[in-house]
């Protein structure tokens, strides 16, 4: 076996180097190389940025070379030498070798020229385009500069170069390989352009994707036919391809959109339905850019602490209106609003804003107009969102309707939308509802906003509350609302026995008496939610002798029945003697009508006894503390019926009199005023009773079954407190927080492996 010497790897280095080195003395003295030197030393200079502008020019001494040579050759019957024949024909390999010469010898810029050119070419068609319509529509104005560009003199010599620039590509044969990323790009780039600069400011007008597709079939088909060649059109299929892509581009420019297709909807409808039909063209992959482009858009413009809980659930609603039109199926749908649904989940006061827009008959809102579907389900039935209690999120690995193009129809050609089989049925408020996954959380809120109306509705008229009950009754089921039933019920009871009592005691006075003042509202504690109580509060002896006179009539008619009133709750109408400030700047006295507290009532009653009191003897005369009566002093204090003045280390209140009123010798102090509305319902009493029913029935649990994990708990009180006064409507990490605040106030304990049991303390 022959073996190679050192002596002879360095012959075979010196050939190949001679060899190499002779090619490229024959390739400098080529024709071909001289005619590429020629053709980059013949560019303009003047103008680095603009270098493209002489590309046709140059190009066509190229294309006039391939021709000179192959005719003289045929001519001739001269043979034509090249280092490598890519091809018999002596004619393609000259090609090949000019177009190696010239790319070889090409700087880095010399594919941005082209696409430079390929872009201009396009732009100035576009132009001219515009300024030969007759009819030029308001969507497609002609700014100054476009009208610029289309009479500039560059562009229309350009223009005219068009046709032997083509003819010289197709010569060269570079844009099928050398020129094909280039002109893409440019394509791309125009397109757009031209579709940004079309539809991107009207999300409220129809016929924007045929605008823009005829743009395409007037502007872009032509040029690309023209640069490519027919025989090249219909063999590559630029038609699709271009259709494709006139989608595409107009979808990524309404990608930038899609908060405002939200927010204005339904005026953005149009640009809804057209964006769907966009979509029906490209396939799966613009859905799933779609799905993270808008998902993006919410968290990036919606959810922050800065955003009203109104607003987001406003903005949710026409999400959900939005992607039910362009996805039937709804998995859509639940990839975009996954973070809206979380991020409301957190908001303590998400329930009461669902509540109150579900039940605001004079706004008239979107969620009123849900509660009143002749066509709603009942919620049992709706299909709700299950996405909380999956134990996965959902993905983007969903699969979205077939493609358009794959759709169309083997006999007319027709294109028709196909729409999912798995069309959800649940409708927006069960989704709202399903962000919870229960309805009794929002039962009881309503309860709770209902008892709040009730006591402040003066009038015992419930037509309007009967009409919101019997609403939300076809959705939420009667039986969930039975107790909002008899609360009703005992206000309207509570008007009949009114009148009862009221012409009792008109018959029974004198004429001297005072006509019946007191109105009550009756109510059966065991079916309201926990009212506020506060037995410190004393009254004045003339109002509490009017509800003593109002209770024995009362256990006249309802006799064994008693009743227990809650102090603090209710309204009083009084005529104060105030001094308002007239058209000459000065005081003067005047009676006016105020609506006030029963508390402030109690208050200012005792200046009948005496004009002067101290914050503490006002304190013990009414059973609240000193905070209380100099917070609720406030009130009377900006109405100009009492002034406080100091004296010594006491606050020293008294009725003002004119010269007083004149006078700016008073001051308000620390007083602050005392004009929030106060609720019925105390949330923290109402929630805390709840709790101790429920340490009531853990503790139940765990005295009988040992010890239990987080999840039995709660599976269990789902099941035992359901049909009990104070139903169970919290979430395994509300319950968690419960049992770990048991666990601080030593009743429960927890094990390493989260065992709760009771806590067995040592005997002492």
């Amino acid at each position: 076996m022959a073996t190679m010497t050192a002596s002879s790897y360095q012959q075979i280095y010196e050939r190949r180097l001679a060899q190499a080195m002779q090619r490229k003395a024959s390739a400098k003295s080529r024709a071909t190389t001289a005619l590429a030197r020629d053709f980059f030393s013949s560019q303009n200079c003047n103008n680095d940025d603009e270098q493209w502008r002489s590309l046709p020019r140059r190009l066509v001494k190229l294309s006039n070379y391939l021709r000179e040579r192959s005719s003289s050759s045929s001519a001739d019957g001269e043979e034509e030498s090249f280092p490598v024949m890519v091809s018999h024909n002596i004619d393609e390999s000259r090609r090949v070798a000019l177009g190696a010469a010239v790319f070889n010898l090409a700087p880095p810029t010399f594919l941005d020229d082209f696409r430079s050119l390929f872009e201009a070419l396009l732009k100035a068609r576009q132009n001219k385009w515009k300024m030969e319509r007759h009819d030029v529509d308001d969507s497609m104005e002609v700014d100054e500069d476009d009208e610029q560009d289309g009479n500039n003199e560059a562009d229309i010599i350009l223009l005219s170069q068009e046709e032997q620039l083509y003819l010289s590509l197709d010569t060269l044969g570079w844009l099928s390989n050398q020129l094909k990323t280039p002109f893409r790009e440019a394509l791309h780039s125009v397109m757009m352009e031209a579709i940004k600069s079309l539809i991107a400011d009207e999300i409220e007008k129809e016929g924007m994707f045929d605008q823009t597709l005829e743009w395409k079939s007037q502007v872009l088909v032509p040029f690309v036919g023209s640069v490519v060649g027919t025989e090249a059109y219909e063999r590559e299929q630029w038609e699709g391809q271009l259709e494709y892509a006139a989608s595409e581009c107009f979808i990524r420019v309404r990608m930038n959109q899609l908060f405002d297709l939200v927010t204005d909807y339904p005026e953005s409808l149009p640009a809804v339905r057209e964006l769907s039909v966009a979509l029906d063209r490209t396939g799966r992959i613009f859905y799933e850019s779609l799905a993270f482009e808008w998902r993006q858009a919410l968290v990036q413009r919606l959810i922050h602490p800065g955003a009203q809980t109104s607003q987001i659930i406003d903005v949710y609603i026409n999400t959900i209106k939005v992607l039910r039109l362009m996805d039937p199926s709804g998995e859509l749908l639940q990839v975009v609003t996954q973070p809206v649904r979380e991020y409301l989940r957190g908001r303590e006061d998400c329930v009461r804003c669902i509540i109150t827009s579900l039940t605001d008959e004079e706004g008239g809102g979107e969620l009123y107009e849900e509660l009143k579907r002749q066509d709603a389900k009942p919620l049992e039935e709706a299909q709700l969102d299950e996405e909380f209690f999956e134990e996965e999120p959902p993905t983007f690995d969903w699969q979205p309707p077939p493609s358009i193009l794959q759709r169309r129809g083997v006999i007319t050609g027709q294109v028709g939308r196909v729409t999912s089989s798995s069309r959800r049925a649940g409708d927006i408020l069960s989704m709202l509802v399903g962000i919870y996954g229960s309805k009794e959380l929002f039962v009881n809120e309503y309860r709770i906003m209902l008892a709040d109306k009730l006591i402040a509705n003066l009038d015992y008229n419930t037509d309007a509350e009967v009409h919101k009950l019997e609403l939300l009754k076809l959705r939420f089921g009667e039986s969930s609302l039975r107790s909002c039933e008899v609360m009703v019920k005992d206000i309207d009871d509570s008007k009949r026995i009114h009148t009862n009592i009221r012409s009792t005691l008109e018959a029974t006075s004198s004429s001297n008496d005072e006509s019946p003042v007191v109105d009550a509202a009756i109510v059966s504690h065991i079916f309201w939610p926990h009212l506020q109580r506060d037995t410190s509060l004393k009254h004045h002896n003339k109002i509490q002798s009017k509800l003593d006179q109002f209770c024995k009539e009362y256990e006249k008619l309802k006799n064994p029945r008693r009743l227990v009133w809650l102090q603090q709750l209710g309204t009083v109408e009084l005529e104060v003697e105030a001094f308002e400030t007239d058209c000459d700047g000065h005081r003067v006295s005047c009676v006016k009508d105020v609506t006030c507290t029963p508390a402030h009532a109690t208050l200012l009653a005792n200046f009948e006894d005496k004009t002067r009191w101290t914050l503490e003897e006002l304190s013990e005369e009414t059973g609240m503390s000193e905070e209380m009566v100099r917070k609720r002093m406030g009130f009377w204090i900006n109405q100009r019926v009492i002034q406080v003045n100091r004296a010594g280390d006491e606050l020293l209140y008294s009725l003002i009199s004119v010269s007083e009123a004149n006078s700016n010798d008073h001051s308000f102090f620390d007083h602050n005023d005392d004009d929030e509305q106060e609720l019925a319902v105390s949330l923290g009493a109402h929630e805390e009773e709840e709790m101790k029913v429920y340490e009531s029935y853990i503790v139940g649990m765990l005295s009988n079954l040992g010890q239990l994990p987080l999840q039995r708990i709660h599976s269990m009180l789902k099941t035992f407190v359901s049909g009990s006064e104070h139903s169970y409507d919290k979430t395994p990490n509300q319950l968690a927080v419960f049992l770990q605040q048991l666990c601080k106030d030593e009743k429960l304990e927890v094990g390493p492996d989260g065992m709760y049991k009771l806590l067995k303390k040592d005997a002492k």
